[in-house]
């Protein structure tokens, strides 16, 4: 997640799910169809296809409530990308003081199937349709993996957050030579006054 803090507002941005990535491990309890524990993949074209049958999505703050602000939402090629600039002072404050986490979702009417459960007993619930009813905001821990892009050593480079129930690592997955185009974008930002950092 990118956030951008403003003196007023606070602009986030980032995925709120990588297609084709495994969730952590989630309890059988989240999901009334769940054979056991399981991880959920969402299939490429799933939520371009739900956002071409219904664009009006909610943002809302840890799946409980909805904030008056409208998201902008597209699938690429990564997974589902979102982008919000928020006035809300409750999620302005929780960005000051570092507390958000990430990005979560919710849905209904998934098109699912399920595999055998591998030798941790943990089956896969992979998911190729919905309908995407909101977004959330989180200060807790996120189900899903989330990519963002920093800036290090004069190069971005992408990473992938991998939670799990025992440690949260981080793997360095490609390095991209973007080093001209960032540095303008981070010298606009500076120009501008605006606090930027990223968090996944």
């Amino acid at each position: 997640m990118k956030i951008e803090i403003r003196s007023d507002s606070v602009n986030l941005s980032g995925y709120v799910n990588a297609v084709e990535r495994r969730s952590a491990v989630l309890p059988q309890r989240v999901c009334r169809t769940a054979p056991g524990n399981f991880a959920e993949v969402i299939r490429s074209g799933t939520f371009a296809e739900s956002l071409r049958r219904n664009a009006h999505v909610d943002l809302r703050f840890n799946h409980e409530r909805t904030i008056d602000t409208a998201v902008e939402l597209r699938e690429d090629n990564i997974g589902l990308h979102a982008e919000a600039t928020i006035s809300d002072m409750e999620i302005v404050n929780a960005a000051r003081g570092g507390k958000l986490t990430g990005w979560s979702f919710g849905f209904t009417n998934p098109k699912e199937e399920w595999s055998e459960p591998d030798d941790k007993g943990v089956y896969t619930r992979s998911i190729s349709g919905l309908d995407l009813v909101e977004v959330s905001i989180l200060t807790k821990r996120p189900a899903y993996p989330a990519t963002s892009v920093e800036v290090r050593d004069g190069n971005a480079t992408e990473y992938e957050y991998r939670q799990n129930e025992e440690e949260n690592t981080v793997e360095d997955k490609t390095v991209i030579n973007t080093n001209t185009i960032r540095q303008a974008e981070l010298d606009l930002i500076k120009l501008r006054g605006v606090k930027t950092y990223d968090k996944a």
